[in-house]
């Protein structure tokens, strides 16, 4: 009897060894928390805070150039009264697609139809100005002009875009308001610039619809298994264009990351970019190709990196 029980502990104990090594043997795959927070951090690493008084007004410049002028007396509490003393104004810059990625703000355009499309970007930024923690408000605007050398030079058909989110979705919306061409002093040089009157807190691009004659194809990726909208993002860039970033914002019932409106040019020479957090460690994948009718991209794994590592990558892209 003690031969038998000794037989049956260690029995146990190696089926118990073999399925813990069985577990640690299963892949990882991505962390859909970890990467919302990847971004919100990037966001609020991002973020550059000025004070200025309400009541004299002033001028501030982001880091990467963008200019916010305030005119004096000019801003009021929603129920418009005037606002006396210090506020604090929160700038976010983004002038280049890395971290268009890093911030996950693709650029992606409504359509009149609904429809989304690729756009190339003159420039993103989110403002907002706040008195001790309350919103205020600019009935007249304020005045935002943004360097054209950041992007590539002087598009003048560029229009102004502000950000709309619907829960984990979110896209670019055509403002009525207009984007003007100008030369401004920035910081003691002269220089062109994008020319805002900005009234309306939050998330603003200057942009034109990425055009091409092509004919066009439904896009879709395919993933390791395990991943999807929940845990991954999936981005396309256009080969030339610096400052456009697409996405594939549709994860369709049978495991396809999609651009689903048919907008994707055949013969369009691209890059796809995946990025996940496993275990709180950025991984990424990019893959190049040429689009072709009824494009299905394989992306077979993912490879740990450092953010800035990834930076780079990204904007040495063609």
């Amino acid at each position: 009897m003690k031969t038998s029980k000794s037989i049956t502990v260690f029995t146990c104990l190696v089926l118990t060894l073999v399925a813990c090594k069985k577990d640690d043997d299963q892949p990882q795959v991505g962390n859909g928390t970890q990467l919302t927070n990847f971004f919100s951090t990037n966001v609020s690493n991002g973020k550059q805070t000025f004070t200025l008084n309400a009541s004299t007004g002033g001028t501030v410049f982001g880091s990467k150039g963008t200019k916010i002028y305030l005119a004096p007396n000019s801003l009021f509490t929603a129920g418009g009264i005037p606002i006396t003393g210090n506020v604090q104004l929160e700038l976010v810059e983004i002038y280049d697609r890395a971290v268009m990625v890093m911030m996950n703000k693709p650029t992606m355009g409504e359509l009149p139809n609904g429809d989304r499309s690729t756009l190339i970007s003159g420039g993103e930024y989110y403002l907002k100005i706040t008195q001790n923690g309350q919103e205020v408000f600019a009935p007249s605007g304020v005045y935002v002009t943004m360097p054209t050398e950041n992007t590539g030079g002087v598009n003048v058909n560029m229009s102004l875009f502000d950000l709309a989110i619907e829960g984990n979705d979110q896209w670019w919306e055509l403002v009525e308001d207009s984007v003007a061409i100008g030369q401004d002093s920035m910081q003691g040089t002269w220089t062109s610039t994008y020319e805002i009157l900005d009234g309306n807190w939050g998330w603003t691009n200057v942009d034109i619809f990425y055009s091409d004659p092509r004919p066009k194809t439904v896009l879709k990726a395919q993933l390791p298994e395990g991943y999807d909208n929940t845990n991954c993002e999936v981005y396309l860039t256009y080969d030339g264009e610096e400052t456009a970033l697409a996405a594939l914002d549709i994860y369709t019932p049978d495991g396809y990351f999609s651009e689903h409106y048919g907008l994707i040019p055949i013969g369009l020479e691209v890059h796809f970019i995946a990025v996940t957090m496993i275990d709180n460690q950025l991984h990424y994948a990019i893959q190049g190709a040429t689009i072709t009718n009824g494009h299905i991209e394989q992306i077979t794994s993912f490879t740990p990196i450092t953010q800035a590592e990834l930076a780079v990558l990204i904007n040495n892209l063609p």
